[in-house]
């Protein structure tokens, strides 16, 4: 593990630095009080609000729940104890003692909303925004790869079981084998899907392959966007991150759901190019992530369709009618949950 940050607004460079990104802007972690009042998330949501495109999902009477859903999970797959001090508790991927676990972060990196510069300010809100595509995608590919005989139900990420896929993917999302549990791959997935809504209603079994299980996802939370977004709140941040990304880089035609080869690396390039311009020089690590992610994932996607059958398919499966081009098929790709896309204010921009 590399040194770690002493500063929320350092950026995160791959998906252990945005679980512990989370894990720490909530106190969830070693160390932590779990006070979000005390964090004022919701004044870090409006802010939001204000600085870009203002979505339902991020209401500020609604974002301090689904922060908090999500990192409650997040806490939970890493082995934080829900009391006191928050020491790790050994039930999670994260190995407690010397040379046990450790955040990317110092417990001196706190939320000072109130106190941060405009620009600092600016700065957690990018990362927000710029992290959650490759929480999503990294989280629920681990997710149903340990999950029902989808192939790491049974393998272990560490001791002698280096080598695995489970092992190689865990090492190239920056998480060092030696610092992690010794346990199957389906022991420590299970407690994050009972305590993330968004999977509480997916079979362990079912579906039989990863694009099916994106698109279950979300149908799940969808229809719950308007008003009732706590019940998949993962979802409901990603698709909020999605709803801005796109909206500010239209070309790169990010798709919500994709289903094909084509359609997650077109997906997954395009959120790596939005991320740096949200922050050309801190972000690009982040940006690299989104491939390196990528490089995993894009294999077990459906084969692409022969390029005449369709005007998506000619396009790549992508830039078809299908697409998340327009803010007309935004709202309704992203379940309605953007309700204006403009006047944006000039931090943004």
């Amino acid at each position: 593990m590399g040194k770690q940050k002493s500063s929320l607004t350092e950026w995160p460079e791959d998906l252990k630095d945005v679980v512990d990104w989370l894990l720490r802007v909530g106190e969830m972690d070693q160390g932590g009080s779990g006070n979000s009042n005390k964090l004022n998330l919701q004044k870090a949501v409006c802010a939001l609000n204000d600085y870009g495109e203002t979505t339902s999902v991020l209401k500020a009477e609604n974002t301090g729940g689904l922060f908090n859903s999500v990192a409650d999970g997040l806490r939970v797959f890493i082995g934080y104890s829900s009391g006191g001090g928050r020491d790790l508790d050994g039930q999670g991927i994260g190995r407690y003692g010397v040379g046990g676990y450790s955040s990317s972060y110092t417990t001196n990196a706190k939320w000072t909303w109130n106190n941060d510069s405009e620009q600092n300010s600016k700065t957690c809100a990018h990362i927000l925004l710029g992290s959650m595509p490759l929480l999503y995608y990294g989280l629920t590919y681990l997710l149903w790869r340990c999950s029902g005989r989808h192939g790491w139900q049974n393998q272990i990420i560490q001791g002698d079981w280096q080598g695995t896929q489970l092992n190689a993917f865990m090492q190239d999302m920056n998480y060092d084998s030696s610092r992690l549990n010794s346990s199957k791959g389906s022991a420590f997935i299970q407690r994050v899907k009972d305590e993330i809504r968004d999977f509480t209603n997916v079979s362990a079994s079912a579906p039989p392959s990863y694009p099916e299980f994106l698109k279950k996802l979300q149908e799940n939370g969808k229809p719950n966007l308007a008003g009732q977004a706590m019940s998949a709140p993962l979802y409901a941040l990603y698709a909020a991150s999605h709803a801005y990304l796109q909206s500010k880089w239209k070309s790169h035609m990010l798709n919500d759901i994709p289903q094909t080869k084509a359609e997650i690396e077109a997906t997954l390039t395009g959120y790596s190019e939005a991320v740096t311009k949200l922050e050309p020089t801190g972000a690009k690590k982040l940006s690299d992530a989104c491939l390196t992610l990528l490089s995993h994932i894009k294999d077990v996607f459906h084969p692409d369709p022969p390029a005449s059958s369709s005007g998506a398919a000619a396009a790549g499966g992508v830039l078809g009618t299908a697409a998340l081009g327009t803010t007309a098929a935004l709202a309704t790709n992203v379940g309605g949950i953007t309700t204006t896309l403009k006047n944006l204010i000039p931090i943004f921009k």
